[in-house]
């Protein structure tokens, strides 16, 4: 039964990718607010309240179950997808922060949950040397959906208008629920009779004790928060080089290559994984460098294939962490890790707005890439074998 948990993951994920107007966000919050920092502040209610929720949603996930948690975070990501679609039809900001919100509250009742899930089914089936892979295949679906989205947000915007596409974007969410109805909860590892309070306590002294593991979790959150970031923001750079509906062809090239990464990383899953963190992320800054320096049409479609790097980013610093954490609080601490990557990402992601209206886009990207640069030479210090096993 726990098997058809991998092929639910890979739809959730699908529909999850399906955010229509992930690429025109920024540009459609900015035409609610009319500014680009509430626009990025936005983003950060979203990071703020992921924060605020995180910790009680691992603490929930480990005491109550997988399942349950994931149809929670699906509700709340279907409820902020409605908000954010009446916000662009009376202009309210105040419609469009709530909505923030319930997504911050989604993703946190997700963010630890979906991963241990994956971890944990895979433990069932005996594959836990296949994470990284099953994983890597299981993530590319999100860059398939999004693939497939930016198509659709490109014809919609076209032939109708970005209010529209708002509106259609609200349907995968609720697609969604009824996939992870259908999961199958794996094995539970926390030991009977803890507490919340001992539960919240061990897992602390856990992230405290254990130095590689605070290592890997620092620059995880630092390295996911400048990538979100220039994720959000970029748009609005690209808005001012090519008209907006090409913005979701490049977006789609961008899908393309990060679907395509994830397939790269399972290639890699043998090698040592901190040299493959420091290179991916060097590479992938170059390349957005590269972009910058150009500045003209092509620069959105350049900037693309920096996610060519992507799938071994990320699964490998999952992979890192997983392979740290205690079996019976893998969603708690991987909630620590989101409590501070939340708060992290929001101040980032508000940072980049507010410096946007003072100097401009491309000077704010181009400070991005030379942090990401910084935390490429870090990981290089890290330098020592570190495999799946």
């Amino acid at each position: 039964m726990i098997r058809r948990n991998i092929v639910l993951f890979k739809f959730q994920n699908f529909f999850n990718g399906l955010w229509l107007f992930a690429a025109l966000a920024v540009v459609y919050f900015e035409k609610v607010t009319n500014s680009y920092a509430i626009a990025m502040l936005a983003f950060s209610f979203i990071n703020l309240t992921q924060s605020l929720a995180e910790i009680p949603c691992g603490i929930f996930s480990d005491r109550i179950n997988r399942k349950t948690t994931l149809l929670l975070g699906a509700i709340c990501i279907s409820v902020n997808m409605f908000l954010w679609a009446l916000a662009g039809i009376y202009n309210s900001t105040l419609l469009l922060l709530i909505g923030s919100s319930f997504r911050g509250v989604g993703l946190a009742f997700k963010s630890g949950t979906e991963c241990a899930m994956i971890y944990e089914t895979c433990q069932q089936l005996r594959k836990r040397k296949l994470f990284m892979e099953i994983l890597a295949k299981i993530s590319s679906f999100y860059q398939l959906g999004a693939l497939i989205a930016a198509f659709i947000a490109t014809f919609v915007t076209y032939y109708f208008s970005l209010q529209t596409l708002v509106w259609i974007a609200t349907l995968p969410s609720f697609f969604n629920i009824f996939v992870i109805a259908l999961m199958v909860n794996p094995r539970s590892y926390l030991k009977k009779g803890i507490s919340p309070q001992k539960q919240l306590k061990k897992s602390v002294y856990i992230f405290i004790k254990n130095r590689t593991l605070r290592h890997y979790a620092i620059l995880q959150i630092l390295n996911d928060a400048l990538a979100n970031s220039v994720f959000r923001f970029e748009a609005s750079y690209y808005e001012k080089l090519i008209p907006i509906y090409f913005i979701n062809i490049a977006r789609a090239l961008q899908h393309t290559t990060g679907w395509i990464s994830y397939y790269i990383a399972t290639l890699f899953t043998k090698n040592n994984l901190l040299k493959l963190l420091c290179f991916s992320t060097f590479g992938s800054s170059l390349i957005r460098f590269i972009s910058l320096i150009i500045n003209n049409s092509i620069t959105p479609f350049i900037a693309s294939m920096q996610n060519l790097f992507y799938g071994t980013i990320t699964t490998s610093s999952s992979t890192l962490l997983q392979k740290e954490y205690n079996k019976g609080l893998r969603a708690t601490l991987d909630s620590i890790v989101g409590f501070f990557g939340g708060i992290t990402t929001s101040l980032i992601g508000f940072l980049l707005g507010f410096a946007a209206d003072i100097f401009s886009p491309r000077i704010v990207l181009l400070v991005t890439v030379f942090c990401s640069l910084g935390i490429a030479l870090v990981y290089n210090r890290l330098f020592k074998p570190v495999r799946i096993n």
